[in-house]
């Protein structure tokens, strides 16, 4: 009986994504060995997350699995000397609150400030007010780009790696080509 208690509560209590592990990231619903490592890599490469919005900026990362685990995470503090990376990503998807130990994200993502974003001339920082792209995936389209030529349409992003259908529906208010 004290073991399912453990359980359940231990099932209940936010992953802090500033201290947890690869196993303890893979408990959150979409993340997977790959991800939680991205996560991982992001972390020692930029500091800590201060808000959801944060990791939207890793690889892998969109507004769908935002979404399954804004309820999950919390943004405790970080390990001493840890600092943020001023080249954080701001906030792309949907505005975001942080409450005490939880962070939340509206439901419905909104085009960003920076839109429209046309994605055959933008340079990495303009293709990250994309909704779902971070610095990562905004080097990816950009390399996606340099060898393939011009996206002939927004959909045509869905060829790049990293981008699959939740991303494409979420960045198609703010995506042109011209």
């Amino acid at each position: 009986m004290i073991a399912w208690l453990a359980l359940v509560f231990s099932a209940l209590a936010a992953v802090d994504v500033n201290t947890a592990d690869a196993t303890a990231l893979e408990t959150l619903p979409g993340i997977g060995p790959s991800k939680a490592e991205a996560i991982l890599a992001y972390r020692a490469e930029h500091g800590p997350f201060t808000t959801l919005a944060d990791l939207d900026a890793v690889s892998g990362i969109g507004p769908s699995t935002l979404e399954n685990i804004k309820d999950m995470v919390s943004f405790g503090a970080p390990a001493a000397g840890a600092t943020r990376a001023p080249e954080a990503a701001p906030s792309k998807t949907a505005a975001t609150t942080a409450a005490p130990a939880v962070a939340t994200v509206s439901s419905t993502p909104t085009a960003a400030a920076g839109c429209p974003v046309n994605i055959n001339s933008a340079d990495a920082s303009g293709l990250t007010n994309l909704p779902g792209v971070g610095p990562s995936r905004a080097e990816t389209i950009l390399q996606y780009r340099t060898d393939n030529g011009p996206f002939a349409s927004c959909d045509a992003l869905d060829n790049v790696s990293g981008i699959g259908p939740a991303t494409l529906a979420g960045l198609r208010d703010c995506c042109v080509v011209k």
